[in-house]
Order: structure tokens, then sequence, then C-alpha cells
């Protein structure tokens, strides 16, 4: 008797510890922080880095949209976004709605980076697209990589 009760409160606890963990690293992403101005401060590009220069841009981001300047003032990306905040990192969706082109769709996954996020996603092309795992960007995944973080006042 004292052999399975001591079995069921070893189980028991590493139920406890296993669903303390999974409720603390999706707890982890809160989609409302990424709401705000951001400023991209890192870019990789297939593997490789954007050059600062090209990451200026100030990203609007409302609770489903990204908005994203151009080089032409006139001009700018508004991109739909849904956010999955089941797994682990949290699944993004998005697609290029207005701008110089349209109907461009991405997946990838998005994560909390300090007071900002970070955002890895490739471009869907087909059925075949696969979502990035982690946040890396290669040449053999085809991923971009950027870490943004909130407008200095």
């Amino acid at each position: 008797m004292a052999k399975t009760l001591a079995t069921l409160v070893v189980a028991f606890s590493i139920v406890v510890a296993a669903n303390a963990e999974d409720t603390k690293a999706k707890a982890a992403f809160d989609p409302a922080k990424i709401v705000g101005v951001f400023q991209i401060t890192e870019g990789t590009r297939q593997g490789d880095k954007i050059d600062k220069e090209k990451l200026k841009a100030k990203i609007t981001v409302t609770k489903n949209t990204f908005t994203v300047p151009t080089e032409d003032p006139n001009q700018k990306f508004l991109i739909e976004y849904k956010i999955d905040t089941k797994p682990t990192p949290a699944a993004i969706d998005m697609e290029i709605k207005d701008g110089p082109v349209k109907d461009i769709k991405a997946i990838g996954i998005v994560g909390a980076d300090g007071d900002g996020f970070k955002l890895c996603y490739v471009v869907q092309e087909g059925p075949d697209s696969k979502r990035p795992a982690k946040f890396e960007s290669t040449k053999e995944n085809n991923a971009f990589l950027f870490v943004l973080k909130p407008e200095k006042k």
C-alpha cells in the first residue's frame, strides 16, 4: 500500500510539474504585447544578414495587422495575421492584403524577445511549405528572421 501511494505521489508530481511547464511556456507569449510601433533591430533572409540601413522602417502592429512602409513614402504593405498560441513557439499565419504586391501568404512562428518579439517565417509557395520549427534563418529552410523592439520615444 505504501509503495502504491508513493508511486501515485511521484506520478502526480510529474504531471503537475509537466502542466506547470506547459502553462509557463504557453504564457511566455502574449499576442497583446506585440501591439504598438516597433523597429526591426536584426534581420536575416535565408541565412544572410540584412544590412541595418534597410531595417530603419517603423512597423505598426495592431491586434491583427502589420503595417510596413516601403521605400516609396506613398506605399505601405498591410499584412493581416493570426496567431495560434497553442503550439510552442506560437504559430503565425500572414497574408499581404494591400501594397505593391498582394495575396502573398506566409507561415511562421512568433515569440517574446525581452520587451519586443521575434518573427520567423517562410513565404508559402504551396502545400509543401513548412512552418519553421525554431527561430533560425538558413539557406536550407528559406526562412526570414526578424527581431523587433518597441520604438524609442
